[in-house]
This record gives structure tokens, C-alpha cells and sequence, in this order.
């Protein structure tokens, strides 16, 4: 005779199946849970109205390129270039590819991207990766 499956182990109710997905981290989904606005996003919104600056805030890590990116891209289309930076106390090297790539695309538009209180930035970050003469290039550092 042959082998009988009963009906519970024929609706799935045996033998726990396995699929490929199976220990692997499922990512959340954005609308499981908001995402807390980053330092970068919290102190760019805090800027005066009308200042025209991009206020960064204490760090320019790569967590808050993505952002910032799009935040300079605005900022760029509303015709200005200024970045208030005296906040900034750590920077990556993510943090100092986009302030190169943002001087870039001023420079496209016809503007040049103005640090403001960068000059520890320049010493820094961008020296310890070689990066100073690029920057100081690129950008207008300023006290």
C-alpha cells in the first residue's frame, strides 16, 4: 500500500517548510517604522529663513550624504552656494566626496560653493586624505 499524507500535513500543518528567504534579515519596510530626520536634515531646517545657507550640522558622514545631497541640489536651484560648516566636527571621507562633487555642480551652474567656518575641515579631514589643495580648489573656504 502506499504512503497515506494526512490532511494536515497536506494544508502545510506538518513538516515546517523552508523557503530560500529563510535566515536571511528582511529589511522593514519605510512604512513600518518613519525614519528619525538626521542632525544634517534637523539643523538645515533650523536655518534662518531667507539666509540662503545650508546649515550642516555637527557630522558629514555618509548616513547624512544622501540627504545633504538633495538638500544641496535645492539649494543650487535657488541660485545659492553658501554652506554654514562651524558646526562640523566629524567628516568621512563620504562627507568629503560630496563637498567635492557639490563644488562641482555650483561650479556647473555658475557659482562657487563658500565654507563658511571650514577652515578646520581643510586642516583636518581633507589634508590627512590628501585632499587639501582639491578642496581649497574646488571650494571658497572662509573663516
Amino acid at each position: 500500500m502506499g504512503k497515506r499524507t494526512s490532511k494536515k500535513q497536506s494544508a502545510g500543518g506538518g513538516r515546517p517548510q523552508r523557503s530560500r528567504a529563510s535566515g536571511r534579515a528582511q529589511a522593514p519596510t519605510a512604512a513600518a517604522a518613519p525614519a528619525a530626520p538626521s542632525a544634517a536634515a534637523v539643523t538645515a531646517a533650523a536655518a534662518p529663513a531667507g539666509s540662503g545657507a545650508l546649515v550642516l550640522g555637527a557630522s558629514l558622514s555618509i548616513r547624512e550624504v544622501g540627504e545633504c545631497a538633495a538638500q544641496f541640489k535645492a539649494m543650487f536651484a535657488a541660485g545659492s552656494a553658501e554652506v554654514d560648516a562651524r558646526m562640523l566636527e566629524s567628516v568621512d571621507t563620504a562627507g568629503l566626496q560630496l563637498l567635492l562633487a557639490a563644488a562641482a555642480a555650483a561650479r556647473r551652474r555658475g557659482l562657487t560653493l563658500k565654507l563658511l567656518g571650514a577652515e578646520r575641515l581643510n586642516a583636518g579631514p581633507a589634508n590627512a586624505l590628501g585632499l587639501t589643495d582639491h578642496l581649497a580648489t574646488a571650494a571658497e573656504i572662509q573663516p
